[in-house]
């Protein structure tokens, strides 16, 4: 489809998407600090203009970047505790999509995110709601693999979840 028949909608659709690309480009190569507006747009095709039309900020398009991964990770996690195989093998495979998910430079650049946010108070909130909600999703997910299994964890499994994300951090913090 060429694109003078592409929708406005369209258009604009395809314009964040080639800016969300040039920005995990450009942030994995330079980080937070080192990237531009100027540098994604540019690298992405665009002006600045077209940057400020999809994204109000780096951060911004930082948070979209960061829905986008952890929604494909929980879709991800969701299908292989789909509590059709033996437990330990799902856990065994969960645990190998985790490593090859973090192995792409991704967790260095969530932790820079990670460190701005403690001198960016707006852009903490913004996080920390994103970061409830991907736990609050993870605990779904698990909830409905270990009711496949009918096991009853001894704490809730919200905690559990919790304890999870903090080992999951712990790992990336090393892997960084």
């Amino acid at each position: 489809m060429s694109e003078q028949t592409l929708t406005r909608r369209e258009k604009q659709r395809h314009t964040r998407k080639c800016l969300l690309e040039a920005a995990a480009k450009v942030f994995s190569q330079q980080g937070l600090e080192g990237t531009s507006v100027e540098q994604v747009a540019h690298t992405a095709g665009y002006t600045k203009g077209a940057f400020y039309a999809n994204f109000k900020s780096k951060e911004e398009l930082f948070l979209v970047m960061l829905d986008q991964r952890f929604a494909e990770e929980l879709d991800r996690l969701d299908e292989l505790l789909a509590g059709t195989h033996e437990p330990l093998e799902e856990a065994t495979a969960a645990a190998a999509d985790f490593i090859r998910f973090t192995s792409d430079g991704w967790s260095r650049l969530y932790f820079q995110f990670v460190a701005h946010a403690a001198q960016d108070e707006e852009f903490r909130q913004e996080l920390a709601t994103r970061t409830k909600a991907m736990r609050a999703r993870f605990t779904e997910v698990f909830l409905r693999w270990k009711e496949s299994f009918g096991k009853v964890a001894p704490i809730p499994q919200e905690q559990i979840t919790a304890m999870l994300c903090f080992m999951a951090d712990g790992f990336l913090v090393d892997r960084v």
